[in-house]
């Protein structure tokens, strides 16, 4: 591309219909695709299977996988999204002082992803709700409603297999809680993990929040009704979120925000704020993979009596050194 005066490089804030909301250097500008990309993005649509069922709109998950990863990067491949998303860095022609034309989309680094409409049991079709960020804040609440930390685990297990950094952050401390919140948070500790205690009442933990997010871009990410509205609205005035709100028949949160949205951090950075997870599916994971995507069993990892053994059921063998005549690691 020929790089002249009225060509800026942006990141999409948001976007609905083929419109969108571009931060560069000079302000934010509303743009629409090049003819060449919306013809691009429609070939790419017309390739994918007619699925008849939706997904889940909480079956979200972080990706790429590590080796589809590597795989792009020892071969330089940069292929062309089906559609742009939050996130996305593109490079953009000024038409005038508010709009602009959407030129070039810049390979991305990773993505949030679900299944897509058109996937079917032999094609899995991924569809990018977020792209390019750096760490995920994974919210729970120590109560009201309470934390599942079975949820935490396979939030942790795919931010690892994506390699984006995680940070767990217990809202609500100002609430009366169980003991043995503080004791999981010391396990997930112990494992080198970042845990924070926060709480929108008492603005504890908040300021160590803002710091972490400084100059990153990040996803605050968990169930419904936990205070991830709440705890933006705390850490970055003006910005105008809907707070979650718990049901009281069911103490369950109910879904406020309904999309991705970015935003620009005032200390640096970028924050984007999501709808309400209640199920998290780690379907991409490869099995040769998910070992490696648990912190505490990769000490052990290529240590297996047998190196094919992906210890699928429990009748697989024990977990022993090659070349050793028995014996377990525990």
């Amino acid at each position: 591309m020929i790089n002249d005066p009225e060509t800026l490089t942006g990141v999409i804030l948001n976007g609905a219909h083929g419109i969108y909301d571009v931060h560069t250097d000079d302000g934010v500008l509303r743009c629409t695709l090049r003819g060449k990309l919306k013809k691009a993005f429609a070939q790419a649509q017309s390739a994918k299977s007619a699925g008849k069922v939706r997904p889940r709109h909480d079956q979200v998950l972080l990706t790429t996988s590590r080796a589809e990863r590597m795989e792009r990067r020892d071969s330089n491949e940069s292929p062309l999204p089906s559609r742009l998303s939050v996130g996305d860095y593109v490079k953009l022609r000024r038409l005038d002082a508010t709009t602009g034309m959407i030129e070039e989309i810049l390979p991305r680094q990773t993505a949030l992803t679900r299944k897509d409409a058109g996937s079917t049991s032999k094609k899995v079709i991924q569809q990018t709700m977020l792209a390019n960020l750096d760490q995920v804040v994974l919210v729970f609440a120590t109560t009201q409603p309470e934390p599942h930390f079975g949820m935490l685990d396979r939030y942790l297990t795919i931010c690892e297999s994506a390699e984006i950094h995680p940070i767990i952050c217990l809202n609500k401390i100002d609430l009366p809680h169980e003991e043995r919140i503080e004791q999981e948070a010391a396990l997930y500790r112990s494992l080198g993990y970042t845990v924070i205690w926060t709480s929108t009442h008492t603005r504890e933990g908040t300021e160590q929040l803002r710091s972490l997010l400084k100059d990153h871009t990040s996803l605050f990410s968990g169930p419904s009704g936990v205070g991830k509205s709440s705890l933006v609205n705390t850490i970055e005035s003006g910005m105008a979120l809907r707070t979650g709100l718990i049901s009281d028949a069911t103490g369950k949160g109910k879904h406020t925000t309904t999309g991705s949205q970015l935003y620009p951090l005032s200390g640096g950075g970028w924050l984007a704020d999501s709808a309400g997870i209640r199920a998290l599916a780690a379907w991409n994971i490869a099995p040769e993979d998910l070992g490696a995507c648990f912190v505490e069993f990769r000490p052990y990892l290529g240590e297996c009596l047998y190196s094919d053994c992906l210890d699928k059921s429990s009748k697989s063998p024990s977990l022993a050194p090659r070349g050793s005549q028995g014996g377990t690691f525990t």
